[in-house]
């Protein structure tokens, strides 16, 4: 098969790093592979990750059409940053394919689409969500608001999914929207990733102090970095044996406010900003403990929690979406509802016993290396790839059907009623009749007509 993978490659995005690793087994499972690159001009400058495989820009209309027309299978990388999928967007509304979803909330990437369609966001917003989430939806006071009423009330799921011909994602809590708006194939599947330069956990150091805490990625307010600084400035146990890293992007006015809190409550903090895979992984190799918190949650998968346990590390997550499906004896869970009580707790108890810490790492390292692989991933694609092609003559069928109702002026609801709902099962398929097989633990598919 031939496919066009569109696909952000800055070697800035992690969802670049999942294309750059699915691409050799795609390729060794003996199939055609293209990617497109979808950032925006200022990113597309950007050294991207080494890929396997041509690359064109998804400015090139020329070279992106004659690719789609040779193409068996078009596959969209998206996530929430519209600076990062942009050309995805563009060339899923021309020509719709597997959508791979990275986050089941995308109402960052819907906000930055609809400041130039304005119009067309206001009927996108009213038809998923009713009048009262489009009336507030462009009035959120700040990012902290947005997050939580985007989390809760409208996180723009269906937009995306509704333009695709099947989706895959990495983990369940989301999936109800998902099939609610897509009309064929969804699938979970687990993500693919890596750890470069891993230490194996018996060539770790055990119960060494001060012991490193640390926390990757973008900072901002829904990560829980202040609930992190708040439970170690609690104990006098933890000030006096801890020390706490960020290691990501931060806005300065929030690096300061992160300092001011630190030294106000005497934790050691160090704020590293936004470094090179090399610091990274350095970070991470350095580490004893990773904090990955989310409150909301919006990712479908999260990568600094699994690479995380790809590097051996015990991890420390919130008890909810993608993070809460993690096995239990692999990870620690905290509660949104006591957050720093807990964190306190668990951060104790991990510090206090080297050998049960060790031991966590140690079962998480060998669960995740089993479970988020690129080749099952590749293989993951492959079978969608297959069962799009086989319910798309039925979308297409249904998608005919729909605008000549709404050329009479029928209402959307009319493809309910059992004269037209009824004849129609004829065509739905059971994921046993279409073939399809668990991928994994955190596997499920089906097909709808």
């Amino acid at each position: 098969m031939k496919f066009i993978l569109f696909s952000p490659l800055a070697n800035t995005s992690a969802i670049g790093r999942v294309t750059a690793l699915i691409a050799p087994p795609l390729l060794e499972l003996g199939h055609e592979l293209t990617v497109v690159r979808t950032e925006q001009a200022h990113l597309l400058g950007v050294p991207p990750h080494a890929v396997a495989a041509p690359v064109i820009d998804w400015t090139d209309e020329s070279a992106v059409n004659e690719a789609v027309e040779a193409a068996d299978a078009l596959v969209y990388q998206i996530g929430n940053s519209y600076e990062y999928h942009c050309g995805g967007l563009h060339w899923l509304s021309k020509h719709p394919g597997i959508v791979c979803l990275h986050d089941f909330v995308v109402a960052h990437l819907f906000a930055a689409w609809a400041e130039t369609r304005r119009a067309q966001a206001e009927q996108v917003l009213g038809s998923w969500y009713g009048d009262a989430v489009l009336r507030g939806f462009f009035s959120a006071r700040d990012h902290r608001e947005f997050i939580d009423s985007a989390s809760r009330d409208h996180p723009m799921t269906e937009w995306v999914c509704a333009m695709a011909h099947g989706v895959v994602s990495h983990s369940h809590w989301g999936m109800p929207r998902v099939v609610r708006s897509c009309a064929g194939p969804v699938r979970v599947v687990p993500l693919a990733y890596n750890a470069p330069s891993v230490l194996s956990v018996a060539d770790q150091p055990a119960g060494s102090e001060p012991v490193q805490i640390l926390t990757v990625g973008h900072a901002n307010v829904n990560k829980r970095i202040e609930s992190v600084i708040r439970a170690i400035g609690s104990s006098a146990f933890l000030r006096s044996r801890v020390q706490y890293r960020l290691c990501g992007l931060i806005d300065p006015r929030y690096a300061l406010e992160l300092a001011q809190l630190a030294r106000s409550l005497r934790v050691v903090l160090t704020i590293t900003g936004e470094a090179e895979d090399a610091v990274l992984q350095a970070a991470m190799n350095d580490a004893d403990i990773v904090c990955c918190l989310r409150w909301p949650s919006l990712e479908a998968a999260s990568a600094t929690a699994i690479e995380g346990l790809l590097y051996g590390k015990p991890v420390v997550v919130t008890n909810t979406g993608f993070y809460g499906e993690l096995p239990d004896n692999c990870v620690c869970k905290i509660s949104p509802d006591d957050e720093i009580a807990q964190l306190r707790s668990v951060i104790e108890q991990l510090i206090s016993d080297p050998s049960a810490r060790h031991d966590m790492a140690a079962r998480g390292q060998h669960w995740a290396r089993q479970t988020f692989r690129a080749d099952g991933y590749a293989r993951g694609l492959v079978e969608m790839s297959q069962l799009v092609a086989t319910a798309r003559p039925i979308l297409d069928m249904a998608n005919t059907l729909c605008r000549r109702l709404a050329d009479w002026g029928a209402s959307s609801t009319l493809i309910d009623a059992e004269e037209i709902a009824g004849p129609l099962a004829l065509f739905t398929t059971s994921p046993r009749e279409a073939g399809s097989h668990s991928t994994g633990p955190l596997s499920q598919e089906g097909t709808k007509p």
